[in-house]
């Protein structure tokens, strides 16, 4: 890109969507297992045989980041990976993460080698890397491996040149004599000696682009990966995709509260507020912007989202 250009690159501009380090992490660890289950559990005597299902309903559905069929001493094993880009705030994670294996083991009855990575420097640091419940008669351990991105020698992981894991390289310790943008530089020059395919290449320095977000901000990062290769990406095309689709069912929203604002003299809450905002289909929204310019009272859209509520 000329740095003289004023224009701005859709990089620079798109929205990106909630779910871009999901995208990402999945993208690697699913195209390279080996190199990250090689990476995570630090051995070489570890053969990927199948992913597995992720998702688990149970009243209310939870999904895993990721959950592997493994041959591990000749013997059937899962390995399952959480990736965090921050620190779990509904439930904390060491609950949520014994939930987790629980249901693998419920499921599979597989020996399970469970972990949490995170991505982001500074997040994790009072994750317990298990629960334990100390009632005699009723002892249980659930234990799993913390892995902190930030603390393991990039230099040394950089050497390697193991495909799967350049996405990951920014996040990792850079070496002490190069800052961190230079380091970021470093990564990507590797990746685009590596001998891959171009699909292939673009999509590592895509997820590389997102995952390299958790620490640099946008704008610089639009001057270190090549835009016309990140083109030739799969991965970059559906966050952009993904990312629009957020941004005009975000503007949608938020017009539909204007208008009625602007008609009824209220700004919707509670839940008016939240029946509106819970809904994805742009369509819906669409005909929902023309409803609110056309009933005559407050009181009607309420009785049409609620009769399309009755309707799901």
């Amino acid at each position: 890109m000329n740095r003289n250009d004023t224009s701005k690159s859709a990089t620079e501009e798109i929205s990106l969507p909630h779910q871009q380090f999901d995208i990402v992490t999945k993208d690697v660890i699913h195209t390279f297992p080996d190199d990250v289950l090689r990476f995570i559990m630090n051995r070489t005597d570890i053969q990927f045989l199948e992913h597995l299902e992720t998702e688990f309903i149970n009243v209310e559905k939870r999904e895993m980041d990721s959950l592997t069929k493994v041959l591990l001493n000749g013997e059937h094993a899962l390995v399952h990976c959480e990736f965090q880009a921050g620190d779990s705030t509904d439930v904390d994670m060491a609950r949520r993460n014994a939930g987790y294996i629980g249901r693998c083991y419920e499921k599979y009855g597989l020996p399970i080698f469970s972990h949490v990575i995170y991505l982001r420097p500074n997040t994790g640091k009072n994750d317990p890397g298990g629960v334990r419940q100390n009632i005699e008669g009723y002892n249980f351990i659930v234990e799993y491996k913390v892995i902190h991105l930030i603390e393991v020698d990039g230099q040394s992981i950089l050497e390697l040149r193991q495909t799967g894991l350049m996405p990951f390289l920014p996040l990792m310790q850079p070496p002490t004599e190069i800052d961190p943008l230079q380091w970021l530089h470093q990564c990507v020059e590797t990746t685009k000696t590596l001998s891959l395919n171009t699909t292939t290449q673009a999509n590592l320095l895509a997820d590389m682009w997102i995952l390299s977000g958790l620490t640099h901000n946008r704008l610089p990062l639009s001057e270190v990966f090549p835009e016309d290769i990140m083109q030739e990406s799969p991965v970059y095309q559906s966050i952009l995709e993904k990312g629009i689709a957020q941004g005009e069912r975000k503007k949608a929203i938020e017009t539909i509260l204007e208008l009625i604002d602007i008609r009824f003299q209220v700004r919707p809450t509670g839940t008016l507020n939240s029946a509106i905002e819970s809904i994805n289909d742009l369509s819906r929204l669409s005909e929902l912007h023309r409803a609110a310019a056309q009933v005559e009272s407050l009181e009607a859209f309420e009785h049409l989202l609620e009769n399309d509520d009755k309707s799901d």
